[in-house]
């Protein structure tokens, strides 16, 4: 993958965070001249809020000085920097405010056209709104096998109803068996929320409910996907197109 795509992805996703951030109640994001932002999603996790740099070169004095910030540190939080060769100052600063543990995060990004991709047979997959807060909710946490609650933040109607933003269930026999989420930015796509519940993995259901993402973006004139993945979903990603671009470091408590 070219640097300048991956530079243009990068900047993508903190784009697509900042959409996200302020969808939410108390949500807060801001960004410096050296290309660090300061993120406040309100999402339970630690990659949504924090101190997040994708600048080829980070600044460890920007970062320092956002990380100083009382906000980040209410909520799980973590200090993001794009490469596995991290500098010492900026792991110092991550120490100074607990976030010792660290992680390596894929970065994958994907050329995509007109291609629909195939549905397996009976499977249906509907772009959702507002109105389906409560069904996108359940199945995203069954999906990710996490308590319901948690998953609120991804379902309000301020995030599912948002111009740039695009939910998606996929349904088998009215049944929900998968969801995706996807945020256009500058002329890409950010893929998000791919959930499986346990009975109905491993049958191409959140393929399909990638691909359907991809494939309304495309209409909508991105030409240009890029997501997160776990390690082990980096093969399963790339059976699907994904290149990996390069790798984040994540530090986190």
């Amino acid at each position: 993958m070219e640097n300048g795509t991956t530079d243009r992805a990068a900047r993508a996703w903190l784009g697509a965070m900042a959409l996200f951030a302020g969808t939410q109640p108390g949500g807060f994001f801001r960004e410096g001249a050296g290309g660090t932002a300061e993120l406040v999603s309100g999402a339970p996790m630690p990659l949504l809020n924090g101190v997040i740099n994708v600048a080829a070169e980070p600044d460890p004095a920007e970062i320092a000085e956002f990380a100083g910030s009382p906000r980040p540190a209410a909520a799980a939080w973590s200090v993001q920097v794009r490469g596995e060769r991290v500098d010492d100052r900026i792991v110092a600063i991550a120490a100074d405010h607990g976030l010792t543990q660290r992680a390596l995060l894929p970065f994958m990004v994907k050329d995509i056209d007109d291609d629909p991709g195939r549905t397996p047979g009976g499977l249906k997959v509907r772009h959702v709104s507002g109105v389906d807060s409560d069904r996108y909710r359940t199945t995203m946490a069954a999906g990710y096998e996490g308590p319901d609650a948690l998953f609120a933040v991804f379902a309000r109607p301020s995030v599912l109803d948002h111009p740039a933003m695009r939910g998606y269930v996929a349904e088998l026999d009215d049944t929900p068996v998968a969801t995706s989420f996807g945020v256009l930015v500058d002329g890409m796509v950010g893929v998000f929320n791919i959930g499986v519940p346990p009975r109905y993995r491993r049958r191409g259901y959140g393929r399909a409910a990638t691909d359907a993402v991809l494939r309304e973006a495309y209409a909508l004139g991105a030409r240009t996907a890029f997501l997160h993945a776990s390690p082990l979903g980096v093969p399963l990603y790339a059976e699907m197109g994904f290149a990996l671009a390069e790798n984040w470091s994540l530090f986190t408590a």
